[in-house]
Order: structure tokens, then sequence, then C-alpha cells
């Protein structure tokens, strides 16, 4: 669902896995966890950085299979063990025009399952939230999805 507040664009995502929130977390902040799914179908991740703590800074370099890369850059704003991550999200390949938008996601438990909740916020245009719409429900729905299988 994509919408708009303060003139802004935002999406949000509900995806649940059979996994406990503790598990589907981990699959979010340890690096040897994330790089085995993160990433759109046919993409291989690569980390430059990865300090998860409130400050800390990230930095994954996405390789496709034309061999472009696409390197992604952020800051934790927000970390609740189990509960809630939070980070600054800018694509480097934009260059100095690259807006930088806000990763918000809810580990919510479901009777030993865990509903994600992702909220990306701070789009300027809806093209820009549509895409990255895309690209998350790929990515969740396949490496996610799948590395719990």
């Amino acid at each position: 669902m994509i919408s708009m507040q303060a003139g802004k664009f935002f999406l949000e995502l509900h995806h649940v896995y059979n996994a406990s929130k503790e598990r589907v977390f981990l699959a979010w902040t340890k690096e040897e966890q994330l790089k085995q799914w993160w990433g759109l179908t046919g993409f291989k991740t690569t980390i430059g950085q990865m300090d998860v703590s409130v400050g800390g800074k990230y930095l994954f370099h996405m390789q496709a299979p034309n061999g472009r890369i696409h390197t992604l850059e952020g800051h934790y704003v927000e970390i609740v063990p189990y509960d809630k991550l939070s980070f600054t999200w800018k694509w480097l390949n934009e260059g100095a025009d690259a807006e930088e938008t806000l990763v918000t996601i809810d580990f919510i438990d479901k009777d030993n399952k865990t509903e994600l909740v992702i909220t990306h916020s701070n789009f300027i245009t809806m093209k820009e939230a549509k895409k990255h719409n895309n690209s998350w429900t790929n990515s969740l729905e396949g490496g996610l999805c799948n590395y719990f299988h």
C-alpha cells in the first residue's frame, strides 16, 4: 500500500514468516544471515559495513545479473531487540540528488510466526515509492521467505 503524508509518499508492507520474532530479527541484524537473503532475486549482496547499533552505519553492494553494482548506505536510527528496527536508506549510485528515506520494521508475534510490517517513508515521488514497493515485495517474498524454508 502506498499513501501520502505531509507531502511525501510512503509504503507499508505486511508479510508473515514461519519463524519466531527472534529468528526474523536476527536475519535482519546479523551480517552472516542478512547476506544470505538480502536483495532482489538474482542479485548477489556484499556487505561493506554493518554496525547494527543506534547511529551505526551500513553499506551494501548489490550486484545485478548484468554485473551492475547498486550501492545502498544508511545508519540505524532505532533498535528495539526483536520488536523494531529503523534505518535510513540512500542509493549512492544516484549521486548528489539521491534522496534519503527511512525504513521502519515492526516484528509482531503471530502464534509462533512473525508478522513483519515494513514502512518505507519520505519518498518525494510516487514513482520512487512504487519502485521500492516492487523491490521490497520481490526481496521479502523471494529471499527472506526462502531463507526460512
